[in-house]
């Protein structure tokens, strides 16, 4: 298992098979396990308000997103070279997707399907790696390469840099708390982190 995500009242758990190239969920009640087969090294995931999965196909350079209901798959392709590693839910419906490969953030409407804007990141090939969106609509980004976190605001389209107090990081995901603050935790220097 590579990423989990708990979704509804009926507490399933949605999680991706990187080498595998699957999706699959689990309905933590009965214990079954479904398994929906894609491409492209299947990693990030989140859900939109209708209750698709959305999941990063780095490999293909696309998002996909899966109809739970029907099993039925669709795609929208990143560009090339994005590399598309997680994707966040925002407060307004929106999807925000960190592309590695390219040092960009993409803002996807789920309902068209397509990318409605994409923001450079200021390290230009910093690794954008992890993505979160707190209560407030601000978008947080990790640049990986770096040792910075980024804090876009869609409206004003301003970007705040944080600049890591230790080196070598390496976040891979990241979670905003009650209180606004964002927690991370390195997974190359094993430290624990919080942005106030």
């Amino acid at each position: 298992m590579h990423t989990l995500i708990i979704t509804d009242d009926q507490s399933t758990i949605w999680f991706t098979m990187q080498s595998g190239n699957k999706v699959a969920s689990l309905q933590t009640r009965t214990g079954s396990i479904k398994e929906y087969p894609s491409s492209g090294g299947p990693y990030g995931l989140a859900l939109d308000r209708a209750g698709n999965v959305w999941f990063c196909r780095m490999g293909d350079n696309k998002m996909g997103r899966l109809d739970p209901t029907s099993g039925q798959m669709a795609e929208v392709d990143m560009g090339r070279d994005s590399l598309p590693r997680r994707v966040a839910a925002a407060p307004d419906g929106m999807l925000w997707i960190a592309l590695y490969g390219n040092g960009k953030l993409a803002k996807l409407d789920p309902v068209s399907m397509k990318v409605v804007k994409t923001y450079q990141l200021p390290a230009g090939d910093g690794g954008p790696y992890a993505v979160t969106v707190d209560g407030g609509g601000m978008v947080w980004a990790n640049e990986i390469k770096t040792d910075t976190v980024v804090r876009l605001d869609p409206k004003t389209e301003q970007m705040r840099v944080v600049n890591l107090p230790s080196k070598n990081v390496g976040i891979r995901k990241m979670v905003v708390d009650a209180n606004g603050r964002l927690w991370y935790m390195g997974s190359h220097n094993g430290r624990l982190g919080v942005v106030e």
